[in-house]
């Protein structure tokens, strides 16, 4: 995972001119200037358009990490209190714990960023108006897994619909496993960084691997899986996750690689649907999701991509419920709705069949038009009668 800390106006300015570079001029669809524009991520995903219908106002999204600093300009007023799980000196989870590219402050910018700092050219999340329970997990600069079962069980327990797991484990405890469950009945989506070992090994990891969490993968600016993104297993979903730009403490500035910033814009797009469908239960807000990915790779579930890459606008631009029903419990789930590359097919087919059927219409009316003609014409030689 690579990650740059950038301190802050100078490091502000500094990432604007790196990334100025690296992007093509009319990337940006926000007239916010500043830090904004140079969120590729919120446009590739369409992020204006998203916030035409929902801002996710009213849902609260629980990172479970390191705890957050609620004291970051982008962030203030968007933090909820929370809770330190492993005994260290977090609090309500509102100061960190652990290591600086450790920060769960990186990921509470991509869900609940406001952009209010520098007069409004801070950074935005996806879901400026949802709310974030931040819950510690850390000790000693480690990731606890039994603290992890006991906060994903808290943020279950008081509501919390979308749960952003921002660890890993080699292993599942029977307590991290019990946990998820607990938190699946209760109707709450759990999402998780698919892993970030794709170059080294490629083993599972927790809780991104267990049945019913929403397993994601990092895709960078053009569209392509980050090479060291976890590849096949229980994938479920792609998002950006390359030289993402976000908050960090102390009133500064990150940009990170990895599968841990993609699985934000996940969570915060669950919270723009919930928002929006508050009766859809977490098993239709995913399949939503999931229907209107932008389809990399195959057509169905792809080993890199899963169900492709989340499209927050078009989930919501489609309104039509997916079944109450619908069991997600499964790595093969198949999209309710046909895939962009049939839908693009369809769209040929029906195509051809236009143009061969306006082509039949126009033969038609030339053999009428010359019959019409000839039936007109007067006789040869009849203009005089002997």
């Amino acid at each position: 995972m690579s990650r740059h800390r950038f301190a802050g106006r100078a490091g502000a300015v500094i990432v604007l001119m790196t990334l100025a570079m690296a992007m093509p001029a009319a990337a940006s669809e926000s007239d916010s200037g500043g830090l904004h524009d140079s969120e590729w991520a919120l446009t590739a995903l369409k992020a204006e358009r998203a916030w035409k219908i929902s801002k996710g106002a009213g849902v609260t999204v629980a990172v479970i990490g390191t705890g957050v600093d609620a004291t970051h300009p982008d962030l203030r007023g968007r933090i909820v209190r929370g809770k330190d799980f492993a005994g260290g000196s977090g609090g309500f989870g509102t100061r960190e714990e652990g290591r600086v590219e450790q920060s769960s402050t990186h990921m509470a910018g991509i869900i609940v960023g406001t952009g209010r700092n520098y007069r409004g050219d801070g950074v935005y999340g996806l879901a400026p108006k949802a709310q974030l329970m931040p819950l510690g997990v850390y000790r000693d600069g480690k990731p606890q897994a039994d603290a992890t079962a006991k906060a994903i069980r808290h943020a279950a327990s008081r509501g919390v619909r979308v749960i952003d797991v921002a660890v890993s484990f080699k292993r599942p405890t029977p307590a991290l496993r019990s946990a998820v469950k607990y938190a699946l009945a209760q109707d709450a989506i759990v999402v998780a960084g698919a892993g970030d070992n794709g170059k080294d090994g490629n083993r599972a990891t927790y809780p991104a691997s267990l049945p019913g969490v929403v397993a994601v993968v990092a895709t960078d600016k053009k569209g392509a899986v980050w090479t060291s993104s976890h590849r096949g297993g229980k994938l479920t979903l792609a998002a950006p996750g390359v030289a993402i730009l976000t908050t960090a403490r102390n009133n500064n500035y990150w940009t990170g690689d990895g599968t841990g910033y993609a699985a934000p814009w996940v969570a915060a797009g669950a919270a723009l649907l919930r928002a929006e469908h508050p009766r859809w239960n977490s098993r239709q807000v995913v399949q939503k999701l999931i229907d209107t990915a932008d389809r990399k790779g195959s057509a169905g579930h792809d080993p890199r991509y899963g169900f492709g890459r989340i499209a927050p606008a078009k989930a919501l631009a489609d309104r039509a419920a997916p079944p109450a029903s619908t069991d997600l419990s499964a790595a093969g789930q198949r999209p309710r709705t046909k895939p962009a590359s049939a839908e693009k097919a369809t769209g040929d087919e029906s195509a051809l069949v236009t143009i061969g059927v306006v082509a039949g219409v126009l033969v038609v009316l030339a053999i009428l038009a010359v019959v019409l003609i000839s039936r007109r014409r007067p006789p040869h030689n009849n203009s005089h009668h002997g």
